[in-house]
């Protein structure tokens, strides 16, 4: 009797783990076609619902962390590759996230990471202005106007978030190489840019330089699935 009831609440177990599992593969199968319907993909993301057991979250509608690897993407025009997004706080009703309805999925915190090519950060510098990278620093070129004279330079120069846009500062002026002073030129060389193409609801809060394009990242507050993709 009593190896009948081990073999049993075994079985029980085994069962429960694999409605568990079966459950959790439904809901980011669910959630990766949702995302892709959202953002237009030709593909579906991988998504990955964190913590154990999944049945826990889904029955309180509460889940600690979503990750979605969303891939490349273009969203207005701008192609953004190795976009990342983490969801934290998710609160969705069983029957939505079973059935990847994201209308009442809403994030404690949004964060989305995404490489933007130069490319596509030159379509929004001052005219005339090339950004590009240089080593670990990025660096912008050219036409600026000097003791009443017109002349093609580079400066080494910094960036910072500013919203949805990113504020471009200089730090060291190259002229054919002789350095000039930056106060000569800080005005051509400040400017804000905005940076299409990143998640609805929003902003910017880490830029880094990278030899294929700045990788943004942006964080959101009380964030709805649904309006992540800018359309």
């Amino acid at each position: 009797m009593r190896k009948v009831l081990v073999i049993f609440l075994i079985l029980l177990i085994g069962v429960v783990i694999a409605a568990d599992r079966i459950g959790l593969w439904v809901a980011q199968d669910q959630i990766a076609k949702e995302v892709a319907s959202q953002y237009g993909l030709d593909h579906k993301p991988k998504v990955k619902i964190k913590g154990f057991p999944f049945l826990n979250q889904a029955l309180n509608g509460r889940y600690g962390e979503i990750d979605v690897n969303v891939g490349d993407v273009t969203q207005l025009g701008v192609h953004l590759t190795n976009t990342m997004v983490t969801l934290k706080g998710v609160d969705a009703p069983l029957s939505d996230a079973l059935h990847g309805d994201a209308s009442k999925m809403v994030a404690d915190t949004a964060t989305s990471t995404a490489t933007v090519s130069y490319d596509d950060v030159n379509k929004q510098a001052p005219h005339g202005m090339k950004v590009s990278a240089k080593g670990s620093a990025l660096q912008v070129r050219g036409p600026v106007t000097v003791l009443g004279m017109s002349r093609t330079l580079s400066a080494t120069v910094t960036v910072r978030p500013s919203g949805r846009k990113i504020r471009v500062l200089p730090q060291t002026v190259d002229a054919g190489g002789a350095t000039i002073p930056v106060a000569l030129v800080q005005q051509a060389f400040t400017f804000t840019m905005p940076v299409k193409g990143l998640p609805a609801n929003t902003t910017i809060s880490d830029v880094k330089v990278q030899p294929d394009g700045l990788r943004v990242t942006t964080t959101g507050q009380h964030v709805n699935l649904e309006s992540l993709a800018e359309h």
